[in-house]
């Protein structure tokens, strides 16, 4: 069973109609006791765009990306007698 304020990802392209098509990601706002979900699927602003109750097998989990963004990396050192301070 999921937990509510999962993040999930939709299996399903039966909700095309209401913009909602299949790969979008959700959160589940509430969970019923006949194992059905309430998600909320939003737009990237953050703007509700449909509420589903979904089955299980119309979700999946969807963990948030654990990839780190590379540092940028700078080819010139700072030189010794550098200081930040002006005057």
């Amino acid at each position: 069973m999921l937990e509510n304020y999962s993040r999930v990802c939709l299996l399903t392209n039966h909700y095309e109609n209401k913009d909602i098509p299949k790969g979008s990601i959700g959160y589940i706002i509430e969970t019923y006791d006949d194992g059905a979900y309430e998600v909320e699927f939003s737009d990237s602003d953050g703007i509700t765009i449909g509420l589903l109750v979904l089955r299980e097998s119309e979700i999946q989990l969807a963990p948030l990306s654990t990839s780190k963004k590379q540092t940028p990396s700078f080819d010139t050192a700072v030189p010794e007698n550098f200081s930040p301070v002006l005057g």
